[in-house]
């Protein structure tokens, strides 16, 4: 069972549903999203994350969710990239209180459920290796 075919667009949808954030770092994985050189990737930035009382360890799991979506989504050409692909667009929405937390909310939303309908359009099925 390859979980980038069409049909499997609902266990997509499942995974984002009851997978509690989980979901897209598989399919960043299957997407070979994952860059050897990024910051992610350096155990010592996830160290001193931590050794600092795990709350800068949680904004940069956060962070990488939010990469990683932003990669995902890119590579299954989900619309508006050149809006969301734009790091000013993530900063600006930090950087404004309400209206800009509410921006990045609606963002992520967006962006994920549209994940899952290109998947469901079989943008996906390109990127399976046999």
């Amino acid at each position: 069972m390859d979980l980038l075919k069409k049909e499997n667009w609902w266990l997509w949808l499942l995974i984002e549903i009851f997978g509690q954030g989980i979901g897209i770092f598989i399919l960043a994985a299957l997407l070979k999203v994952y860059k050897k050189n990024a910051w992610y990737s350096k155990w010592y930035y996830w160290l001193i994350g931590v050794l600092c009382c795990f709350f800068p360890a949680v904004i940069m799991i956060l962070v990488l969710s939010i990469q990683l979506t932003v990669e995902c989504a890119k590579k299954l050409d989900v619309a508006g990239s050149e809006v969301y692909a734009l790091p000013y667009v993530w900063i600006v929405g930090l950087i404004v209180p309400i209206l800009g937390w509410i921006f990045l909310a609606v963002m992520n939303i967006y962006l994920t459920i549209f994940i899952i309908v290109a998947i469901y359009k079989g943008k996906a099925e390109r990127f399976i290796h046999s």
